[in-house]
């Protein structure tokens, strides 16, 4: 399975789930992320703590345990699994070189009020238009040091991303990341589950998650 491994796709992957989860919200979120000319287009369906990510495009999905820090890469066409535990993941994030600001602009995305912020990375910069009416949008970070200092200011403010866009060091567009569709609806909770004929494949040190998604 592969996923571009952009910094804006790492910085929002790194910021799915734990709060999300704790907002109650339910259903289905299609988002799309293009990189380099390429696009995927990913599901992210959430129910109680138990989150599920699929690339429709490609073989197989993952699923999110935020509640024990664990992530199941799924891989039907071999029936098997791999697991690797997320704790403190963001352990070395550098927050002193990274900042983020609100704009004070605004606007509606699918329905939802939005406000615009720019960031500043170590090697990028771009603009994210967020809304506080889905609830927070993270991953894996049951401690918030693990997080940057200004991720971490837009979690505790219960933001959303709906619209990001990357650019590199000279202004060029680097990443889009934009959601398509956002709906509450009641899933399955087998869907959140490991299947139990599937074999874990045990291939020890997976490293970190930029590597597992090429």
């Amino acid at each position: 399975m592969k996923l571009f491994c952009s910094t804006l796709t790492v910085f929002l992957i790194l910021m799915i789930t734990n709060v999300f989860a704790q907002s109650a919200f339910q259903g289905k979120v299609v988002f799309s992320v293009e990189t380099d000319g390429e696009e995927q287009v990913m599901n992210y369906l959430a129910k109680d703590n138990k989150l599920r990510m699929e690339v429709p495009d490609e073989g197989g999905y993952i699923l999110f345990d935020t509640k024990n820090s664990k992530m199941y890469i799924i891989m039907d066409e071999q029936e098997m699994y791999m697991e690797t535990d997320l704790q403190g993941m963001g352990e070395n994030s550098n927050s002193s070189t990274r900042s983020i600001t609100k704009t004070g602009q605004t606007k509606k995305i699918l329905g939802h009020d939005c406000e615009k912020f720019t960031f500043v990375d170590e090697d990028s910069k771009g603009e994210a238009w967020m809304t506080k009416e889905l609830g927070s949008f993270m991953f894996f970070t049951q401690n918030q040091q693990d997080v940057a200092g200004w991720q971490n200011e837009v979690l505790k403010e219960g933001y959303f991303p709906l619209q990001v866009t990357e650019y590199d060091e000279d202004g060029a567009v680097e990443s889009n990341y934009t959601v398509v569709e956002v709906t509450p609806k009641e899933l399955s909770a087998d869907m959140f589950t490991l299947p139990p004929s599937y074999q874990k494949l045990d291939i020890g040190n997976m490293g970190n998650i930029k590597d597992m998604m090429k």
